[in-house]
């Protein structure tokens, strides 16, 4: 009798301890999608990821929430610290009731899609989402004036909440999708329009804005044809975002050699405009 028990403990010892290298190797093998990347969890990890959502299930409003994609993001924000990744999901929560969250894609935001507008219709080449933007071309400082730079910020709130809709809708559709990629041309940017005083309140809101409430979503965030006076922005934001933030972000220069090959290996012609090294041809949201 001791003899089995002893011997079914072991076989179990040697399970646990393959499925964790089997994760470990996963999260090391050259080629991984990010999909795959983006799932898994040493066992330790896949442990800390059960007792969280023990804990947070009756707080959750919507199903998607409990789903262990969802959860795992505060965690990882957090670096699975659960008290700290709870007050985390908590404060977002309270921030999507106030700001009316769920029903926020339902507001008229056809202003700002005309004078500032973003994509959302075509996908990388493991089938994410891509979020698009010549931000470059928006007058932010225009806003700014006209007092208009807090519905300028929900609307990329707005412009978020779409991008990550999208990825569930997609997962909806059985397919292995779970970030979104965010492409942002900075063709024609300066210091009068983008860079003003003003329109550094701008940057941090939405830094902020992804950091606490959309964690992780993003694969790739690309900056390219940035111009060399960016770099002051970016010594301001780049302390605002997460090491995974700071990972995610690529940051190219106006050398189209060097920008049209990285954006190439992120997705096809196909699914690039003509000002991203493309041939897609942007259809009116």
């Amino acid at each position: 009798m001791c003899a089995t028990m002893k011997g079914s403990r072991s076989v179990q010892i040697l399970l646990f301890y393959g499925v964790f290298c089997f994760l470990q190797f996963i999260e090391n093998v050259e080629g991984i999608t990010a999909f795959e990347k983006d799932l898994s969890l040493s066992y330790s990890e896949k442990v800390t990821l059960d007792r969280f959502k023990e804990r947070v299930a009756h707080k959750l409003p919507h199903d998607y929430m409990a789903d262990d994609i969802y959860l795992v993001r505060w965690l990882r924000a957090k670096n699975f610290n659960i008290e700290q990744a709870e007050q985390m999901l908590n404060e977002n929560l309270r921030w999507r009731n106030q700001n009316r969250m769920d029903t926020i894609l339902n507001e008229d935001w056809s202003e700002f899609r005309d004078k500032y507008p973003v994509y959302l219709d075509t996908v990388n080449r493991e089938g994410m989402p891509i979020l698009t933007s010549n931000f470059g071309d928006w007058d932010v400082r225009a806003s700014a004036l006209a007092g208009r730079m807090p519905k300028l910020i929900r609307y990329l709130s707005m412009n978020f909440e779409d991008a990550a809709t999208k990825v569930r809708q997609f997962q909806n559709q059985g397919k292995n999708v779970s970030q979104y990629d965010f492409l942002i041309n900075m063709e024609n940017y300066n210091l009068i329009q983008q860079g003003c005083p003003q329109c550094m309140v701008f940057f941090v809101s939405i830094v902020q804005t992804y950091e606490n409430h959309y964690p992780g979503f993003a694969n790739n965030m690309v900056l390219f044809n940035t111009p060399a006076i960016f770099e002051l922005v970016l010594r301001v934001i780049r302390p605002l975002m997460s090491q995974v933030s700071r990972d995610a972000l690529k940051v190219y220069g106006q050398d189209k050699a060097q920008w049209s090959k990285a954006l190439l290996k992120i997705a096809d012609k196909s699914q690039l405009r003509p000002e991203y090294g493309g041939v897609y041809r942007k259809k009116q949201r």
